[in-house]
């Protein structure tokens, strides 16, 4: 699908839905993270990546450069520090066997909030939105096009140790100020502008519910986890989904 002049979204499978993701192409050489099967195939020039998890690293290896935030370099570099900020051993290569390309390589340059890509005249603000990763970022594309990446309007994760649930409301409140034309989540479908705010409260709101819940219920002396509150029943593996809850959990009480 072609957003702009030499600028596509490709979709992911079922629209993004994990292990899925959509990935924005520019100019044929730079893209946007790598988890749709579409691009799986291409050898693009050089590859930014919106965080370090895997449905977003999954084509690093095969691009000539790689950029992420400084915050989120160690875990796309390293298989040791990936594992560690999911707070899983071995268990955690059932989410990478999926993907063919999927390598831990270089970043090849680091980005801050506020640097600005140049690419063949297509122009990428970055800006940092942490809470679902501690590097995690959105990027406005020439400004017109907001990559959301996990911010993705469905359902908020902060399901690793590098995850803050302020940080997250934070950020989600930093996107409220931003007026694009069209807002891509990494996950879902497109939404314009005139509707992102919106759905940006909505989206806060859950985590705000999700708040709400886990300190009722643990004012009357009952573990949270397992109790529908984030997850409504746990998918497959259900001892990983059970550890994301925890931690997702935990996360809630450390907030303020």
């Amino acid at each position: 699908m072609e957003l702009s002049d030499g600028i596509f979204l490709i979709y992911g499978r079922n629209k993004g839905k994990y292990p899925y993701a959509n990935c924005i192409l520019i100019k044929n050489d730079l893209l946007i993270d790598g988890g749709a099967e579409d691009v799986w195939n291409l050898k693009p020039e050089a590859i930014l990546n919106s965080h370090w998890h895997e449905d977003h690293i999954s084509m690093n290896r095969v691009a000539k450069s790689v950029f992420a935030h400084k915050l989120d370099a160690k875990a796309i570099e390293s298989y040791e520090e990936f594992k560690g900020r999911y707070g899983l051993g071995g268990e955690v290569d059932l989410f990478l066997s999926i993907y063919p390309n999927l390598g831990f390589r270089k970043v090849d340059a680091t980005l801050e909030d506020g640097d600005t890509l140049v690419f063949e005249g297509v122009e990428i603000e970055i800006i940092h939105t942490p809470g679902h990763s501690a590097g995690h970022c959105c990027f406005l594309i020439n400004g017109e096009i907001l990559f959301l990446g996990d911010i993705d309007l469905q359902f908020p994760w902060y399901g690793c140790l590098d995850s803050n649930v302020g940080d997250f409301l934070n950020s989600i409140e930093l996107l409220k100020k931003i007026s694009p034309e069209i807002a891509i989540p990494a996950h879902g479908e497109v939404v314009s502008g005139e509707e992102l705010e919106a759905r940006l409260e909505i989206y806060k709101s859950i985590v705000l519910e999700r708040d709400k819940r886990i300190r009722e219920l643990i004012a009357l002396g009952k573990d949270p986890v397992g109790k529908g509150v984030i997850y409504r029943r746990f998918p497959e593996p259900k001892q990983i989904y059970e550890h994301f809850e925890r931690i997702m959990v935990k996360k809630h009480l450390e907030m303020r």
